[in-house]
């Protein structure tokens, strides 16, 4: 789909998620003269980490950094209760590479947000690789975001151990091989350095 007015940016297929003191969903324009922090990207996704972020009290609104389209692309919610509801989801993770991945993304969260902030997903690169107009994909982000619980429990019956299969017990699994379930959640990318900052594509 492509947005009624004309793109002012590249576009590198990508969710974002920032940090801010202001509530974004009350005042965009205050969020943005203040500064977003950089907290996580993904490539042509949206996880479920970022989701379970934005999962508590979520606010859906206008992009802060795409402003080419009227659509309600963004979501924002507060950073402490998203990361306490993270919390809980990562301490019922049975999987031999989550401790570090886990205490890595607890720590990078809480060194880079206050409680009484907000978070910030920008969806709207997301968005634009599908066919559905913006306004439905919002609301389907929004309707999700309600029945997250559902997705949390699917995600860690997938993650349960299970039997190793007979060529796992020939070769030792890759790190990557081993990592790769929990990165497809949205752990594992953390980082203050975003494609986008504000007005200035890297």
């Amino acid at each position: 789909m492509t947005p009624t007015a004309e793109r002012t940016r590249p576009v590198a297929n990508r969710t974002y998620l920032y940090s801010t003191p202001v509530a974004p969903h009350e005042n965009p324009a205050a969020a943005r003269a203040r500064g977003l922090t950089g907290i996580s990207e993904w490539s042509y996704a949206i996880p479920l980490v970022p989701r379970i972020l934005v999962s508590v009290n979520p606010f859906a609104h206008q992009s802060i950094i795409w402003d080419d389209t009227p659509d309600l692309i963004a979501v924002t919610a507060p950073c402490g209760p998203g990361i306490a509801r993270l919390e809980d989801f990562l301490g019922r993770i049975d999987h031999p590479e989550l401790g570090t991945m886990a205490g890595d993304a607890l720590r990078f969260l809480r060194s880079h947000t206050e409680p009484d902030h907000y978070f910030v997903l920008e969806c709207g690169e997301i968005f634009d690789m599908d066919d559905e107009p913006f306004a439905e994909q919002g609301t389907a982000l929004m309707t999700g975001l309600a029945d997250i619980d559902a997705e949390m429990e699917a995600a860690l019956a997938t993650l349960a151990p299970a039997k190793p299969r007979f060529w796992e017990r020939l070769f030792t699994p890759t790190q990557e091989s081993v990592e790769e379930p929990l990165r497809e959640l949205g752990l594992g990318y953390w980082s203050e350095t975003l494609y986008f900052d504000l007005d200035v594509p890297q």
